[in-house]
């Protein structure tokens, strides 16, 4: 394929034993706080390279048609449900070749297609799924039940829970059979796509006793049960350690509660016409379907409530506006592929280490403070660290020594606390900078600081 992909067709695979990294302790204004890495950062801080930001890994083993659970689907995507059959649920799993680590953090990729159309094979999330393997996770492309008729607010609502019973049906999967693929349970992360982003909204935020009417049944349809009561019997906790949702929304934003508080990172363009930035109809003048709530509207949510976010809201762009149509290209993909792919996958990166402050109370900067990066001079990792003594609306900007904007890291409203974000010296577009010095600005209300830094190369 060109691509360093190779396909296995067995599920036996022999791992290597677990190594253990060491656990760092750093000191804030006298309060202890363990950064705990459980290997999931680079090996060596010497490495050009950075696992799970980084294609570290040349080639790509992927597990065909693995199936997942088995579930009650529709034998014509637009007709009742008194007539289902039982469809076997599959995924294609991604791992890198040649991996020797035994606790690798997944995600899971939900494809597009507006729940009538798609599967696990389209263009962009098979592309996603080899960049993810090569930068070292388990990345897994599912296939989920379609059937949607869109003139009936009753379907639309049944079609979306179905994808979200699926996907925990996923999760459950994983989780039961963790050690045999040699990935990390506590690190699981959802990536949607349009409809698979729907999927992935309402699995990280909606509960069973939030569950729309329509999805008791009715007519002879079937009660569809709870969120982990289809596709397998596995007793796991389906909801993902953190979300990456591509225009998607949700059914309604007071299922976000402080309870799930799962950190997202949202991407959609103003302009959408198919699912709505703020909130209306899907496909935009369809009035039979159920009001949703875009991504704009969810940051807002999250922020209000204190759940950590970063939202990118492109200005006059459409739907899949990284140049696919339904998941396949079209006229892509463009800059904006890799600009997103940056932008999770440092999301990501950094939901993979834990910050523990092992005392009665939480710790509150004294006041706003912008600190030295370190390491620096770097190459070509660095981490900014900063202290907010309140909630502030922050947004941390790269500049070159011109004062050309390089980077925008941070853009959302956080709350008070220690901060800290990592750079990988890489553009809005997700390509390497040039080495030299550059510039980075904090702003938090009223505050700003700016400080310079050096990258190596």
């Amino acid at each position: 394929m060109g691509l360093g992909v190779n396909f296995n067709k067995s599920m036996n695979v022999k791992f290597p034993m677990k190594r253990f990294l060491p656990i760092f302790i750093i000191t804030f204004c006298n309060a202890q706080m363990t950064l705990t890495y459980d290997g999931l950062v680079r090996e060596s801080l010497d490495s050009d390279s950075i696992r799970y930001l980084d294609e570290v890994f040349e080639n790509v083993t992927i597990t065909e048609d693995v199936v997942y659970g088995n579930a009650p689907d529709l034998p014509f995507i637009f007709l009742f449900e008194w007539n289902t059959y039982d469809l076997d649920l599959d995924m294609d799993i991604y791992e890198p070749e040649g991996d020797t680590e035994t606790q690798r953090p997944v995600i899971i990729f939900i494809h597009a297609g507006a729940f009538f159309s798609g599967h696990n094979e389209l263009d962009d999330v098979v592309a996603l799924s080899i960049a993810a393997a090569k930068r070292g996770y388990v990345a897994v492309s599912i296939n989920y039940r379609l059937g949607l008729n869109i003139l009936s607010a009753y379907s639309g609502e049944r079609a979306v829970y179905r994808g979200v019973q699926d996907a925990s049906a996923a999760v459950r999967y994983l989780k039961e059979f963790s050690s045999e693929y040699n990935i990390d349970e506590n690190n699981i992360f959802v990536w949607g796509t349009s409809a698979g982003s729907f999927i992935g909204l309402h699995l990280a935020y909606s509960e069973d006793d939030e569950r729309p009417e329509s999805t008791y049944g009715g007519w002879g349809d079937p009660d569809l049960g709870c969120i982990d009561c289809e596709g397998n019997s596995y007793d796991h906790d389906s909801r993902p350690k953190a979300l990456v949702s591509c225009w998607g929304a949700i059914g309604d934003l007071d299922w976000i509660d402080p309870e799930n508080d799962v950190p997202s990172i949202l991407f959609h363009g103003t302009a959408d016409p198919i699912v709505p930035y703020n909130s209306g109809f899907p496909f935009t003048f369809n009035i039979l379907l159920p009001i949703v709530y875009g991504s704009n509207l969810i940051q807002g949510r999250l922020s209000e409530l204190g759940i950590e976010n970063e939202f990118h809201g492109e200005e006059g762009q459409l739907h899949e506006y990284w140049g696919t149509v339904n998941g396949n290209w079209f006229d892509g993909p463009n800059e904006y592929f890799e600009q997103i792919q940056s932008d999770a996958f440092l999301f990501l990166y950094n939901q993979l280490y834990s910050v523990e402050v092992p005392i009665d109370h939480e710790v509150i900067p004294k006041s706003f403070t912008l600190h030295q990066n370190y390491p620096n001079p770097f190459n070509p990792i660095t981490t900014l660290r900063y202290d907010l003594p309140e909630q502030s609306h922050v947004t941390i900007v790269i500049y070159d020594m011109l004062g050309r904007t390089v980077k925008q890291l941070i853009n959302t409203t956080q709350d008070a606390g220690f901060k800290s974000v990592i750079w990988n010296a890489t553009n809005d577009y997700g390509k390497p900078v040039s080495a030299g010095v550059y510039l980075y600005q904090i702003q938090a209300g009223e505050f700003v600081q700016t400080r310079k830094m050096v990258l190596l190369k």
